[in-house]
């Protein structure tokens, strides 16, 4: 073969070998460009896919937490006593402690324990003829000597008419007419003692006559009786004690911490059984009870009560009170560390664009529940009655207290306020939790929606 010939071939197998590797490397860069394709489709489809599944799905609900719930009131002005209990016990207005005025033998009894007695009416009656008989000779005694003292005034007046005449005819001396006018002036004197003895003896008898039958001083009825047949009587010891009719009072006593709030004239109140007495102090005493150290206070009651005397009964008065203060309920009032608190609330609808005044979607209000926030405000208290307390300082009247005790109460805390406590009790359609759900899922449907028609 030619040289040529070898030229031509071997150009003619260079241009086949390039043909066949340009018709190779055609072949794969077509193959390669429809991979691509193929993956970048793939891949649009599966976020399709993602997207659709994703709007597609129900919206996860919201974990929702209640509000904690208090009730609320106004702080008012009003009147706040201090009332003080303590026991009295029932007695009669007048007492009379009936004592004999003789001693002896009790030999009759008319009466008996709760029987009612007039003025005068006998009460018992006393052997005391020992002292009548005693008295009898004194008055016996006394009436001889008054007879002779008028035997003695008659000598004397006769023998003083017979020297006037001699006096007058000068048969006798001056000297001797004053002697016989002395002696009988004389006479005359001891006449009117001896009647004066006589009336003494004859008082003194009938006082023993009748001191034998002791009497009743006053009209009423017999408290206590302390007498027996056969026993001795004496004006050392009471037979009977009567109380006067009418009214009745009531004896307690007080300490001197309580002497300040208390005064004559004042009005208290009494407590028997459910029963309710007014009375009216009478007297207080200004000097203690040596045996108790207490202050003695009498009150007349008022009315025909019918009270058992020496009964026991409940007496209220107010030593201390405030009239016309600001007040809370005492249940509204906090100690911590020494100081004393109010916790006071804001409306958060009242203040729109305050901080913290917007609420988590995560936060439940009932219907009709108002939102609000928590102050912690430190307060002076003055007297408080157990129901209502006295505000010195750090509330006023325009402000909102809570009354309600929770946990969760601290300064900004949120609330909720029921109803009829400063809360509006309807609300606009489609309001609160419920309608913001359904918007929010009404959203979610038009997203999703929106997606398909993308993908489509």
């Amino acid at each position: 073969m030619s040289e040529d010939m070898k030229v031509e071939e071997s150009r003619l197998k260079e241009t086949a070998e390039e043909q066949r590797i340009n018709s190779e490397e055609e072949s794969g860069g077509n193959r390669g460009r429809t991979a691509w394709r193929i993956a970048v489709g793939l891949c649009l489809l599966l976020i399709a896919a993602a997207v659709v599944m994703r709007l597609m799905k129900p919206e996860e609900a919201v974990e929702t937490s209640p509000l904690p719930t208090v009730s609320v009131i106004s702080p008012e002005y009003g009147d706040i006593e201090i009332e003080t209990s303590l026991v009295g016990t029932v007695m009669p207005d007048n007492v009379y402690y009936v004592v004999p005025k003789t001693s002896g033998e009790i030999k009759e009894i008319y009466v008996e324990q709760g029987d009612t007695v007039n003025e005068g009416d006998p009460i018992c009656r006393i052997d005391n003829e020992a002292q009548i008989d005693s008295a009898k000779i004194t008055l016996d005694s006394a009436k001889v000597q008054l007879e002779t003292a008028r035997l003695a005034v008659n000598t004397a007046s006769t023998n003083l008419d017979r020297m006037n005449a001699l006096y007058a005819s000068g048969d006798i001396s001056r000297q001797s007419w004053e002697s016989a006018d002395s002696g009988y002036e004389q006479a005359k004197a001891q006449l009117d003692a001896a009647e004066l003895q006589v009336e003494g003896a004859q008082l003194a008898y009938d006082l023993q006559v009748e001191n034998a039958v002791v009497t009743a001083p006053v009209t009423g009825v017999i408290e206590s009786e302390s007498m027996e047949i056969n026993a001795i009587a004496s004006p050392s010891a009471q037979v009977c004690v009567i109380s006067g009719s009418g009214i009745q009072k009531v004896v307690f006593s007080v300490t001197d911490r309580l002497l300040d709030g208390i005064s004559a004239g004042d009005s208290i109140r009494l407590e028997k059984q459910g029963e309710t007495y007014e009375a009216v102090v009478k007297q207080v005493a200004s000097m203690p009870d040596t045996s108790t150290g207490l202050y003695p206070v009498e009150a007349s009651i008022e009315g025909d009560t019918k009270l058992v005397t020496g009964s026991g009964i409940k007496v209220y008065f107010s030593p201390e009170s405030s009239r016309d203060v600001l007040t809370i309920p005492t249940d509204a009032v906090y100690y911590d560390g020494g100081l004393t608190y109010a916790y006071t609330l804001s409306f958060d609808d009242e203040q729109e664009g305050a901080e913290g005044s917007e609420l988590d979607e995560s936060v439940l209000i009932a219907e009709g529940n108002r939102p609000g926030t928590v102050h912690k405000v430190e307060i002076k208290t003055g007297l408080s009655d157990g129901t209502s307390t006295e505000i010195l300082e750090g509330i006023s009247e325009e402000d909102t207290v809570i009354r309600t005790w929770t946990a969760q109460l601290y300064e900004g805390a949120k609330v909720q306020v029921l109803p009829g406590n400063g809360t509006s009790d309807t609300e606009e359609p489609g309001s609160g939790a419920t309608g913001e759900a359904a918007e929010a899922g009404t959203d979610a449907s038009a997203e999703a929606a929106e997606a398909g028609e993308a993908l489509s």
